[in-house]
């Protein structure tokens, strides 16, 4: 329905006689009422050479028919049908027809503002000769070969066929490109905010009534390296292929001083948010990121970027250092991939910085109740509170603290819907008050740490949303913020080597991109000493 609005409605369609001449017949003398700017020969010619742009334009142009079919006596004819016309693009370049309401206003004289030019006697060009107005910079939209761009956006709940359908794409062409596109791209992964580029024609045979606009090309952007273009070949099918945008790896360091949070400091320092969250992430095992940071503390990060060929930020690449210093006391982790290929954070000693429980499974909660005696908000009176509240919106994220099995989930007292994952013989976690869980599920689920498990709710016991955390050690609850938790793995024989060394190339790299800014901001910069920093991507 909102297809056939659109293909209808006249501000979607160019004018019939703008744009296709219609070649007058001798039935048509019998039937055709007083001229108009839409009906009459001479007007369809002229309207063919000078297309009616504005009302005196249009008056002139109905006064000149009027003269010109003086002497035609036919009587009137009856209204033309409607015609169901096929969708077409959404152009508001195209002009709107002109037709006029009534034969009183085809046959208004022009007002006293048209110029001479408009008030010409009707003189038209010799037909005989074969001669055609020639369409200069300016010429009308609505030409049959004109080419028409048109780019849309889609939106949440938008399927691929269903933007092209919308777009004006008939409903073949639309699947013959996304059948031409689908071993390039897969339309599931379409993604809200996405900009397809469109171009239409109208077929170049000229003929009654609106023009049928065709599907010329396709382009989207699927990814910031890539780019994606279906064209119509000749045959009248699709061809699809991908252009490939070279991008540069640049090695960056960023140093900063934390007034309120570390996030807002390495914001405003330009660390990409995808850099600033893998560094808070490896440091949450060490820092408490509520309680631990102080104004004046400081942080350092050396991240690789990838840019494109004017030099600009196409996208953030890995997070190679972080330190943080909290009131004196400095963490440091570096990246490293281990021979099995399994890439992690380590401290300068080669230990994981990942420990084997998350203190902290939601991302950007507030501890609202600690763990201890407290007079319940409910009861009324004082009783042991066996795990950390943390204050949350409903539907906020909940992660695994750790990798190991869901012994329950469900309904449970007054816990509401509570999880249990045990994580090995001695350590489990507990998750309460949850609103729902994640999709699959159940008893026996193994889930690894930073997995998604449930989201946030007010279920059972409860005075606002929030997440009820535990840790348990041999059954019985403890204090997860004060427990010493089993460290991860530890670097050992040729992996250790291995990581010594990529450490001295680190700590290289680090000095070779701080006297690097101190040069540029003197005006002068020099060549990397690659000696020290072998794999530095300038010496590479």
């Amino acid at each position: 329905m909102t297809l056939l609005l659109r293909a209808t409605s006249p501000d979607l369609l160019p004018p019939v006689d703008a744009a296709v001449p219609h070649q007058r017949t001798a039935a048509d003398s019998t039937a055709l009422p007083a001229p108009s700017t839409a009906q009459a020969t001479d007007t369809a010619d002229v309207a063919e050479a000078t297309p009616t742009t504005s009302s005196d334009d249009t008056n002139a142009a109905q006064t000149s028919s009027a003269d010109a079919s003086a002497a035609d006596t036919s009587g009137a004819a009856p209204a033309a049908e409607s015609e169901t016309v096929a969708p077409g693009p959404s152009v508001a370049a195209l002009p709107a027809p002109r037709i006029p309401t009534s034969e009183a206003e085809a046959t208004t004289a022009p007002s006293d503002e048209t110029s001479d030019a408009d008030q010409s006697d009707g003189v038209l060009p010799d037909e005989t000769m074969g001669e055609a107005p020639v369409a200069g910079d300016d010429a009308d939209p609505a030409s049959p070969s004109a080419a028409i761009a048109q780019t849309v956006q889609v939106q949440r709940g938008d399927t691929l066929i269903t933007v092209l359908v919308n777009a004006g794409v008939s409903h073949d062409d639309a699947y013959s490109a996304i059948e031409a596109l689908q071993d390039l791209f897969a339309p599931k992964d379409l993604r809200p905010g996405q900009e397809i580029a469109l171009t239409f024609s109208a077929p170049e045979k000229q003929h009654q009534g609106p023009i049928d606009f065709q599907l010329v090309s396709l382009s989207l952007q699927p990814s910031v390296d890539r780019d994606l273009q279906v064209t119509r070949a000749l045959d009248g099918g699709f061809t699809a292929f991908a252009i490939d945008k070279p991008l540069t790896h640049r090695n960056v360091a960023v140093r900063g001083e934390i007034h309120s949070s570390l996030f807002e400091a390495a914001q405003d320092a330009g660390v990409p948010v995808a850099i600033i969250s893998a560094a808070i992430k490896a440091l949450s095992y060490d820092v408490d990121f509520q309680r631990d940071i102080q104004p004046g503390d400081t942080f350092e990060f050396v991240f690789d970027r990838l840019d494109d060929e004017d030099g600009n930020l196409a996208k953030p690449g890995d997070l190679l250092y972080a330190s943080i210093t909290l009131s004196g006391k400095t963490y440091e982790l570096y990246r490293y991939e281990m021979s099995d290929g399994f890439v992690d954070y380590f401290n300068p000693k080669g230990e994981s910085v990942r420990k084997a429980l998350l203190r902290t499974p939601v991302d950007g909660a507030r501890i609202t109740s600690g763990y201890g005696m407290r007079n319940h908000p409910i009861l009324g009176y004082s009783t042991m509170h066996k795990g950390v509240d943390f204050g949350a919106p409903t539907g906020t994220p909940i992660f695994a603290a750790g990798d190991g099995v869901i012994t329950k989930i469900g309904p449970f007292s007054s816990y509401g819907n509570y999880m249990q994952i045990k994580h090995n013989a001695t350590y489990a976690t507990a998750y309460a008050h949850i609103s729902r869980f994640a999709k699959g599920l159940h008893v026996g689920s193994r889930v690894h740490q930073g997995d998604i498990i449930a989201y946030v709710g007010a279920t059972g016991r409860a005075t606002g949303p929030h997440l009820h955390f535990e840790v348990l050690v041999n059954g019985s609850q403890v204090n997860p913020t004060s427990v010493k938790l089993p460290s991860g793995s530890k670097l050992a024989g040729n992996d250790l080597k291995k990581f010594k060394a990529a450490l001295g190339e680190m700590i290289a790299l680090k000095e070779q991109l701080e006297a690097e800014q101190i040069q540029t901001a003197e005006g002068t910069v020099q060549s990397p000493d690659c000696s020290a920093a072998p794999n530095y991507k300038g010496c590479q």
